[in-house]
């Protein structure tokens, strides 16, 4: 079974965070407010980068959960970063689905 790794429950040690990154088979951003604000979170985004590891990029809307308007969050990225996680356009390399009342997949 695959391990997930939370770096909210897992991250023992911040000069690690890199090293985590590297022994990643993928990272998944949830992309909030602030995302591209916070030193650990950036170099979370560069380490994966650096690293090549696959991108999944969660958007969250809703501004009563932390979330923002797509192009605002985007808008906190730094500019060496856009072109490396979100297409030329801005848009995010996985598209956006909207989900409302949950998701018939299982």
């Amino acid at each position: 079974a695959p391990k997930i790794f939370r770096d909210v429950d897992d991250l023992q040690d911040t000069d690690a965070l890199e090293g985590y990154v590297a022994s990643s088979a993928c990272v998944l951003i949830f992309l909030t407010r602030g995302y591209f604000l916070s030193p650990a979170c950036l170099r979370e985004a560069r380490a994966a980068v650096q690293a090549n590891k696959p991108l999944i990029i969660v958007h969250e809307a809703d501004t009563t959960k932390g979330g923002g308007p797509l192009a605002e969050l985007i808008a906190e990225c730094p500019a060496d970063l856009v072109r490396l996680i979100f297409r030329p356009r801005g848009e995010p390399l996985l598209e956006e689905k909207e989900m409302e009342g949950g998701s018939d997949a299982h």
